[in-house]
């Protein structure tokens, strides 16, 4: 007999208040009485009472004298009753301990307070819950977003880009922070490329990757609190110009990403890292102009252990003019990406690679976008999606240095499963926020083209929705200046803050080695701009009251035209949350 074979406790056991979980597994019951000559013990089950046969009431056996099917049958729903009592008290003790593992929040849960019951005299006190200092981080940078495809007949230029990784300046540490602690960084090309030791605190180390690569940064230690990375990708040259500046992340198991169009000579690559030592199985849905997309080959694509898979999503969704993609894994999370590039003929219109948009919310922020410049071709849309399955309304409007203003196409209806692209060229002069509400939640991001007229050169931008945050933003910035492709173009940065409900921000800039800091205040449904010098090492955010997103936009301006890129930060832990759970004996 196994062990979940059903029987009823053997005599002696503990009564229906005092039954064990492995009680639930047994037939019978839980009140009955005792057969004769059994031994009475109160040290409950025994590893041999599992290779026992069933015991029953003697009436409940129809040869007995005193059978009553009556009686029998009363004890058998009383027996069910209780067994169905004791599950559902486990399950609901369960479904606690699952919610505040997955919550975040810290806490204790008591199983034994959970079944009514008493925690024996020889167990441990739960361990104190407690924020811990992180130890550990590791972000994954994409690398290139125009190389990397398998197929062989489709050409590719090269490309190069340039990593930069390091951990927050003290200035911007909690206190809880030890920054004199010993610890190590290191930025790496993988698969097979250089690896470099990251130095001190407040300072970044730059490497520069080509080919079919990706990045890696990792910290331990003293150095783990606050680490982050970006890379950026720059080339003037004709055909290939464009410009990019993109976040290194954690990689995800679930993951929103909006770019890419259908007009001739627009290729957009979806880029899959795995930085995992397993395989990882990634599945792609795509909603589209008109709804959901019947994707082709768009799930079970495997990703090798450390590998990084470039896909063409005119491959997966041929044809779709404003795509949304979806991203879900199993067997691990990656870190995926968009590459998004536009050549009309010979006629440069942009580049971009953006990571993932904030998840589906009925309120979202997309702060730093540039809005057209006056007596220019520049334009500026808003592209929402709807996941679920009833159509939204969709409300937009300005967040700006003197608070909200209004923009013409402010109220949209977007029907379920389907992405609009909302024209929003008429914002207010300047680098401002947009805020999306819904009555259904949505994914969204900002749109962006430089272009002085009709017949020039262009550069395009894809902003993210950032999700507000408490904690410490920010990442090291790779310098344009040091890219021999970059020449002599003019530099420019801007740190835009947003919030919904107002908060209050210090701000520190590393160049050259100098940490400047400065508090700034941010309005109820507001947003400050604050021009950075081109010779910025890092920016970085300390959220002290409220809650706000923050994004970088950099231009890179020569004789062709105006380059655009724009740059969610993120967030660079500091402090984890360490849950304990109650223990309980019987």
């Amino acid at each position: 007999m196994s062990r979940n074979d059903k029987r009823r406790p053997r005599a002696g056991a503990p009564a229906d208040d005092d039954a064990k979980v492995d009680d639930f597994f047994y037939e019978g019951d839980p009140d009955t009485e005792t057969e004769p000559g059994a031994e009475d013990s109160s040290d409950g089950e025994t590893v041999e009472d599992f290779h026992r046969e069933p015991r029953r009431h003697p009436e409940d056996d129809p040869a007995h004298p005193g059978h009553d099917p009556a009686a029998a049958a009363r004890r058998r729903r009383k027996g069910a009753a209780a067994r169905w009592a004791r599950a559902a008290a486990l399950a609901g003790a369960a479904a606690l301990l699952a919610y505040a593992a997955g919550s975040g929040q810290v806490g204790t849960v008591d199983l034994a307070g959970a079944l009514g019951k008493e925690a024996g005299a020889d167990v441990a006190p739960a361990q104190a819950a407690a924020v811990a200092v992180v130890t550990g981080s590791t972000v994954v940078c994409p690398g290139p977003g125009q190389v990397g495809l398998a197929d062989p007949t489709i050409p590719e230029p090269q490309q190069r880009v340039s990593i930069s990784a390091g951990s927050a300046p003290v200035e911007v540490l909690p206190d809880v922070v030890d920054p004199s602690g010993a610890g190590e960084g290191t930025i790496a090309a993988t698969p097979q490329g250089p690896t470099m030791p990251i130095g001190q605190r407040g300072t970044s180390r730059d490497l520069e990757i080509d080919g079919a690569t990706w990045g890696r940064g990792t910290a331990q230690g003293a150095l783990a609190a606050g680490f982050a990375a970006s890379q950026l990708a720059v080339d003037l040259e004709e055909q290939q110009r464009g410009l990019s500046t993109t976040a290194c992340l954690p990689p995800r198991d679930d993951t929103w990403l909006v770019a890419g169009g259908a007009e001739a000579g627009r290729v957009e690559r979806l880029i899959l890292v795995n930085p995992t030592g397993n395989p990882v199985t990634a599945n792609v849905e795509v909603l589209g102009a008109a709804g959901p997309v019947e994707v082709v080959g768009g799930r079970g694509i495997v990703v090798a252990p450390a590998g990084r898979e470039v896909v063409l999503l005119d491959a997966l969704a041929p044809g779709e003019q404003r795509p949304v993609v979806h991203i879900t894994t199993a067997g691990g999370p990656v870190m995926a990406a968009l590459a998004d590039r536009w050549l009309e003929g010979t006629l440069d219109r942009g580049l971009e690679l953006t990571t993932a948009t904030s998840a589906p919310a009925t309120t979202l922020l997309i702060p730093a976008v540039q809005a057209p410049r006056p007596e220019s071709a520049d334009s500026v849309s808003i592209r929402v999606a709807v996941p679920g399955d009833e159509q939204a309304i969709v409300q937009l409007r300005a967040l700006t240095a003197t608070g909200p203003q209004r923009v013409t196409n402010d109220v949209t209806n977007v029907d379920a499963g389907a992405v609009a692209d909302i024209d929003v060229s008429d914002l207010p002069e300047g680098t401002h926020a947009v805020e999306v509400v819904a009555d259904t939640p949505v994914v969204a991001a900002a749109h962006v083209e430089r272009r002085s007229d009709e017949t020039s050169v262009a550069d395009l931008a894809w902003l993210p929705a950032a999700t507000p945050s408490t904690a410490l933003l920010g990442a090291p910035l790779p310098l344009v200046g040091d890219s021999d492709a970059a020449g002599d173009a003019a530099l420019g940065r801007q740190l835009s803050l947003a919030s919904i409900d107002g908060a209050g921000a210090e701000v520190a800039t590393v160049s050259d080695g100098k940490v400047a800091t400065q508090q700034v205040d941010v309005s109820a449904a507001g947003a400050v701009t604050i021009d950075l010098e081109p010779d910025t090492d890092s920016v970085w955010v300390h959220i002290i009251t409220g809650s706000a997103s923050a994004a970088v936009a950099t231009t890179l301006e020569d004789g062709q035209g105006v380059l655009v890129a724009g740059m969610p930060l993120p967030e660079a832990p500091v402090t984890r949350q360490v849950r304990s759970v109650t223990p309980w004996q019987p």
